[in-house]
């Protein structure tokens, strides 16, 4: 891939984020310097400043010895991630709940009427919904409009992709977005309390995808 020479690292980290979320780079698979520098053309100071930008969204990690690795999740990791969700998607939707107004609406309701739409395509894949189903929850956390939030919620996004893939493993593609209906709602209307409770209803439980899990492993073996 020849890139250009503007914004070179960011490029470098907007390519390789890309194809670790889409699956090109898997769990566990490792990421060596000199070979993506061939790849991209670019030079290896480059590629590491990006990959150190992967690492600080929690994409990759830097093992001794090792190198720089795509990250694999445990149940520590998913635990994590899970309480992060119900606790700062369920205090935005609140939030935003709380100071809806009709501008706000509209753009809520125009998203997720895209989104509907998407799940309804007959070529809709996984990574397209997982990736609508983050941005509805970006735009929650947008309609918030707490800035603190935003940023730490941008900081786990990237990760949460891969939580909601997880989540996405032999699930309808198109109750998807039917399944964020009732919590639309509630925010258009403001009911406060009931935006909190289906924001955290909606998550999928540490429990349920260590199920989803396994039966993912035993479908591969």
């Amino acid at each position: 891939m020849k890139i250009s020479k503007q914004s070179l690292e960011e490029q470098a980290a907007n390519y390789l984020r890309e194809q670790i979320l889409a699956g090109d780079y898997r769990s566990g698979d490792k990421l060596v310097e000199s070979s993506l520098a061939k790849t991209l053309d670019l030079s290896r100071t480059t590629v590491r400043m990006a990959l150190n930008t992967l690492a600080s969204e929690g994409l990759i990690s830097q093992k001794p010895y090792a190198g720089w690795q795509v990250i694999t999740m445990d149940d520590n990791d998913l635990w994590e991630i899970y309480h992060l969700r119900v606790a700062l998607e369920s205090q935005a939707a609140r939030m935003a709940a709380e100071r809806i107004t009709q501008e706000k609406r509209d753009r809520l309701i125009a998203f997720f009427n895209g989104y509907l739409a998407l799940c309804a395509r007959d070529d809709a894949d996984v990574d397209d919904v997982s990736q609508q189903d983050l941005e509805l929850h970006r735009l929650i956390v947008d309609l918030s409009e707490s800035q603190r939030l935003a940023k730490m919620y941008n900081m786990v996004a990237n990760q949460m992709i891969i939580y909601m893939q997880m989540t996405h493993y032999d699930y309808s593609i198109r109750d998807s977005a039917l399944s964020h209906q009732t919590l639309v709602d509630a925010i258009c209307e403001g009911n406060i309390e009931q935006a909190g409770v289906l924001a955290r209803d909606n998550i999928s439980t540490f429990t349920e995808l260590g199920h989803k899990l396994k039966r993912q492993q035993e479908a591969l073996q």
